[in-house]
């Protein structure tokens, strides 16, 4: 076997295990906050657009407009989202995360990386050392070549980042 194709397995492996053990985070968080993994989405996706309004919601989570209106009375009602008149557009409305809200979101994030201290128990100084000089140059390259895919792509103008 190549060392690039030997690379390549073993950097498969590597994103389908964190992606694992991160997704277990996430999906035991949210089974025992109560929330559904469509206002897990939707809190998300406020964060991310925060222009976005009922509508937008609906179009990014693949809902109507109505099951979007719904779930978002159940987040208004239990204080993690707020719902404001758009001042440039008084017919919508604008989408924010409330403190609460905020909170849910760093503990999702918490809950998803909890793997991380688990792995750094099992290892020794000098191998966290080590793990964390490669993990270091691998983003790098990992970035570099990101900012060549978005510099080459819709028309050199770049992607919107999401």
């Amino acid at each position: 076997m190549s060392t690039e194709t030997e690379f390549q397995l073993v950097m498969r492996e590597w994103v389908r295990e964190t992606t694992r053990q991160s997704m277990r985070g996430f999906f035991r968080y949210i089974k025992d906050s109560g929330l559904s993994m469509s206002q897990a989405s939707a809190l998300f996706n406020i964060k991310r657009h925060k222009e976005n309004g009922v509508t937008d919601l609906g179009e990014e989570l693949h809902i109507s407009s109505a099951a979007a209106s719904q779930m978002l009375d159940k987040l208004v009602q239990q204080g993690i989202v707020s719902r404001s008149e758009n001042p440039e557009d008084r017919r919508s409305k604008c989408l924010s995360l409330t403190d609460k809200g905020q909170e849910i979101l760093q503990q999702i994030t918490e809950a998803r990386q909890l793997w991380i201290d688990e792995l750094a128990r099992e290892l020794s100084p000098d191998e966290m050392a080590d793990a964390s000089r490669t993990i270091s140059w691998l983003l790098s390259k990992t970035k570099s070549i990101a900012s060549e895919i978005q510099g080459s792509e819709c028309g050199g103008k770049g992607m919107d980042r999401a």
